[in-house]
């Protein structure tokens, strides 16, 4: 079997997702512009992804989850990485009153986001890391999805109920077992 990568989301999707991984750093930026006129131009986009997290909270709580027999499963915390960028970015302003630098800082934050957007490297999101969960490259049913879990999936070898929350985006729905 031909192994492919799991399809891109809609653009929307993405941009959701984009906006929920990106939210600690634009709250970040928010926080390091504040008394500035550029407070606003970090905070909604930071609300913005809060809020989006919090309704794909929900919606794993409340949806059916369905069952998936997994194949090969591939660990993603490698890509964690892409994102450090972009929270250095708050520790980098040195004048949050200097024009220039917040328009470069701004221009290179857009810059990383949409990279991520456009890439759709969107899901790996340093927030679900913080609360425990990983991120993973799976196979099921010759379909590619990324799999959001906080269960180690080294042993799984019975279908695992998850719930799609994007195209091909899975979060795992049972409980994290402790070793």
């Amino acid at each position: 079997m031909t192994l492919r990568p799991p399809r891109r989301a809609s653009l929307r999707s993405r941009i959701e997702l984009g906006l929920a991984a990106f939210a600690p750093a634009l709250a970040l930026m928010a926080y390091r512009s504040r008394g500035t006129g550029w407070l606003w131009l970090f905070a909604v986009p930071a609300i913005a992804g809060v809020v989006i997290m919090v309704l794909a909270a929900l919606i794993v709580r409340t949806a059916n989850a369905e069952s998936y027999s997994f194949g090969d499963i591939e660990d993603l915390s490698g890509d964690i990485l892409g994102h450090i960028g972009a929270y250095l970015l708050a520790v980098l302003i040195e004048d949050p009153h200097a024009s220039q630098q917040m328009v470069i800082t701004t221009a290179v934050m857009a810059l990383i986001i949409h990279v991520h957007v456009a890439t759709g490297q969107v899901y790996v999101n340093p927030l679900l890391y913080l609360t425990g969960y990983r991120i993973f490259f799976a196979t099921s049913a010759n379909s590619s999805f990324y799999l959001i879990t906080r269960r180690d999936p080294a042993d799984w070898t019975t279908p695992q109920r998850s719930v799609r929350i994007a195209s091909n985006v899975l979060i795992d729905r049972a409980q994290r077992t402790t070793p």
